[in-house]
């Protein structure tokens, strides 16, 4: 039961621009430089993303590298190291300049930038959206250090005058609480947010995280986040921490559309993870019931054409 549960959540500081915030002062490593990296995606969190170039920081070594658009490692060290080359690289025009206007794709808990690839593909392809596909460590930090990286991506978004986001789970939140620092802080980066796709968001918490997510492997496999989200631990002080977006938001949701979902210990119906109600939230715009499971939801024919359309028009 424990291995199941495991499986289905499967998939499912003050910042400031550019390099002066990050610090650190270990050197360039040259080792593996100019080799395509083994991934490790879990364990990396991205920072900087620039048409599929990407400065990522190591969860747990702490130093980060630079990636090209074909994953190959170009700088490792320092940020500011990795920084300085890829702005060179940048300004030399080596790196491709990004267009005004992009989606910001982001996945769930335990997910990987793969999950959402299909559903970026299907934007650019059918929408002409231009997609960046953010990765993050969701297992091995908190939801506040990642929307750190998160908004330390959307200040370094050279060029982009406005931004749309897609999420899916966990992702959602993660933008929520990037909105929250930009209020409590006062600073948001000149940029106009455009619109945002929420596909199977956990608005308020997931029940789960309160029972079996509260087992041993599930807090070894899924980390600190699991009780984040648990309603009678961690989410009423994270709840106080998310803002609700300010510009148009839509809700796409999973489950069977009847009054039994999947889930016997969730009330109504539910997706294999979190109930209906959960993914509520007062001032959408639209809502939509596509139905399927959780952990897969990006990756529905039925969820890509509702993700499109919200995008192009700002309902489903």
């Amino acid at each position: 039961m424990i291995g199941c549960l495991v499986a289905s959540l499967i998939c499912g500081g003050h910042a400031q621009a550019q390099t002066g915030w990050l610090g650190g002062t270990q050197r360039s490593a040259p080792l593996g430089l100019g080799w395509k990296t083994l991934g490790g995606p879990v364990l990396w969190t991205d920072y900087v993303v620039h048409a599929d170039w990407r400065i990522q920081k190591h969860v747990h070594q702490g130093h980060y590298r630079l990636l090209d658009a074909r994953e190959r490692r170009v700088a490792s060290g320092s940020f500011e190291h990795c920084y300085q080359v890829f702005h060179q690289r940048r300004v030399s025009g080596q790196i491709e300049a990004m267009p005004r206007r992009i989606v910001i794709l982001l996945h769930g808990l335990a997910g990987t930038r793969r999950l959402m690839g299909e559903l970026g593909d299907y934007l650019n392809e059918q929408g002409g959206f231009y997609v960046i596909n953010f990765g993050y460590a969701s297992t091995k930090a908190s939801i506040q250090e990642l929307s750190v990286a998160l908004e330390n991506v959307v200040r370094n978004l050279d060029g982009v005058q406005e931004v749309s986001f897609v999420g899916h789970s966990m992702g959602n939140i993660l933008v929520r609480h990037m909105l929250y620092r930009f209020q409590v802080h006062g600073n948001p980066p000149p940029i106009a947010f455009h619109r945002m796709v929420m596909i199977s968001p956990p608005n308020h918490g997931a029940y789960l995280a309160d029972t079996i997510g509260q087992s041993r492997l599930v807090q070894l496999a899924l980390g600190e986040s699991v009780d984040q989200f648990a309603p009678n631990r961690g989410w009423p002080a994270l709840e106080q921490q998310l803002l609700t977006p300010y510009f148009e938001f839509g809700i796409i949701a999973g489950g069977r559309g009847n009054d039994r979902g999947y889930l016997p210990r969730v009330a109504g119906d539910d997706d294999g993870l979190i109930s209906l109600q959960t993914h509520m939230l007062d001032g959408a715009s639209g809502f939509i019931q596509v139905g399927g499971l959780h952990q897969i939801m990006p990756r529905y024919a039925s969820t890509k054409a509702a993700t499109l359309r919200f995008l192009q028009y700002g309902h489903f």
